[in-house]
């Protein structure tokens, strides 16, 4: 190749034109299992022969696969789905553009569904701000002690751009997207970078941009990341990037758009600029939750995330919890993730506002987690926090409380669901999840210290409670394939506890 040769023969090279760089999850087997990954890149001009080479060593690259084209303002986005991956296992990939290619690099594919998995979990961080967080997941992708991130919205805040010197009457929002992706590069090419739509993503609302009818037509309605990211939105029946769902070890993760995915949402309902229009989100959920409670035997643990928070500070987006509560009880969903408010809170169990289990031992009702705060623009007030490491002598993370008008918008609950918070700092959420435990913790990212931490369990059959159903329902389970304690003795324990397959003895099936 071009560049190869000009290395060769000692002569510079010029820089790669291919940037952002990432991958996503992609695919899906018989048994849910993802069998891609997506790999996404940029380009300054329409590149239709764009493609990624990929192999089992960074020599042998024998494989390759064709990369869409397209593009809604200047630059082309480009996605390639490599196909048919082994679990477990390294792939070596390029890209080549012509005689652009960039470097060699390399990911893990996804793991069976009988290995545990470690994952980052946060919402809202930009490029203002960021950095602590960015070093910390460069740390910990390094060390590989992850095994992808799951973005619940607000990626970048290009959408503030206008608010960065020199900005408010310049155009300066593809830049602002540009400047973010780079730097997420280093992180989210060997790590499957799963995200979800926030506010931020919904257009572009600067100055510039509203003087321009062209510019606020097409930066308008999530246009900019439904084209920059390739979520696995095809594969599990999903929109765009709006909504999507996907298997990673034990754990079935739903995204959710909390944007404009339910009657009221915020998004949906402004008076300028609406956005929307995507579908039927919520039916799209249950059928989604009803595959997912059949694959308890297997994956026990379903994670729900989106970027607004259905309970905050003791209050309730009562819209939210009429669309999507009453799924989240029926289906046994454990933990729903979200961001927005720029700081971090743990509630304890909740349903209906008002039931709350103190407890994380198999409480049967989801945990809310919100962790918003792992650093963007938004959260810097530089008098305050100068002010305040001038009285204290220690470095300050600025957090910002939520607007009113979102406030505004919520309904009275109770504080008692809280079990704690933090919103003095940057942080971001860690997890590792096996067959019988989820392990949260909650890192403040500036000096890498774990604030907060708790254990999900699950409960042996003899104490969960489930519905009853016709017994010969159990179905499947009484084949002895299904795992150890499935057979005949799980199939009489069926019939005696009156058990369908979707919940208890699914579990216990895996953990007689």
């Amino acid at each position: 190749k071009f560049l190869t040769l000009l290395a060769t023969l000692g002569l510079p090279a010029q820089a790669s034109t291919i940037t952002q760089i990432h991958i996503a999850l992609a695919g899906s087997d018989d048994n849910g299992i993802s069998t891609g990954m997506a790999v996404s890149f940029q380009t300054e001009s329409d590149s239709p022969s764009a493609s990624v080479r990929y192999g089992l060593s960074a020599d042998s690259l024998s494989s390759t696969a064709t990369a869409t084209s397209s593009t809604y303002w200047e630059t082309y986005d480009h996605h390639a789905v490599l196909e048919s991956l082994e679990p477990s296992t390294q792939y070596y990939y390029q890209i080549v553009d012509g005689d652009d290619v960039s470097e060699v690099l390399s990911f893990t594919s996804a793991p069976t569904e009988k290995d545990s998995v470690n994952f980052a979990v946060f919402g809202d961080l930009g490029m203002v701000n960021g950095d602590s967080t960015r070093k910390y997941l460069t740390k910990l992708s390094e060390n590989k002690e992850i095994d992808l991130i799951y973005h619940m919205g607000d990626v970048g805040y290009a959408d503030d751009s206008f608010l960065h010197l020199g900005c408010y009457t310049r155009f300066c929002y593809e830049d602002a997207w540009n400047e973010f992706m780079n730097a997420m590069q280093p992180i989210v090419t060997s790590l499957p970078w799963m995200t979800m739509p926030g506010n931020h993503e919904a257009d572009c609302h600067s100055p510039n941009c509203m003087l321009s009818s062209t510019k606020r037509d097409k930066l308008s309605n999530f246009t900019a990341y439904n084209s920059r990211f390739r979520m696995p939105s095809e594969e599990s029946g999903g929109v765009m990037n709006m909504w999507h769902s996907f298997n990673h070890g034990p754990v079935h993760f739903i995204a959710l758009d909390l944007e404009t995915g339910f009657p009221g949402a915020a998004e949906e309902t402004r008076y300028v600029m609406k956005s929307g229009g995507f579908g039927d989100q919520i039916s799209w959920l249950e059928e989604d939750l009803k595959k997912a409670a059949e694959s308890r035997a297997v994956r026990p643990w379903i994670v729900a995330g989106g970027h607004h928070p259905m309970y905050n500070g003791g209050r309730v987006d009562s819209k939210m919890q009429a669309a999507m509560e009453p799924l989240l009880k029926k289906y046994n969903v454990d933990v729903f993730f979200t961001g927005h408010v720029h700081s971090y809170e743990r509630d304890w169990p909740t349903f209906n506002t008002t039931d709350i289990v103190k407890s994380y031992d198999a409480p049967g009702i989801p945990v809310h987690v919100m962790i918003g705060g792992p650093g963007n623009d938004e959260m810097s007030d530089g008098m305050r926090r100068i002010m305040q490491e001038i009285e204290s002598g220690e470095k300050v993370d600025p957090s910002r409380e939520p607007t009113e008008k979102w406030l505004a918008g919520l309904e009275a609950g109770s504080k008692d669901m809280i079990a704690l918070s933090d919103e003095d700092h940057y942080g971001i959420g860690r997890v590792e999840a096996n067959m019988t435990h989820f392990s949260f913790e909650y890192v403040q990212t500036t000096d890498e210290v774990v604030f907060d931490s708790f254990v999900l369990t699950k409960s042996p059959l003899d104490k969960m409670e489930v519905p009853s159903a016709d017994p010969d329902q159990c179905g499947n389970f009484c084949d002895p394939q299904f795992g150890p304690g499935c057979g005949p003795g799980a199939c009489a324990n069926c019939r005696e506890a009156g058990l369908d397959a979707q919940g208890a003895i699914a579990y216990a099936c895996q953990n007689w």
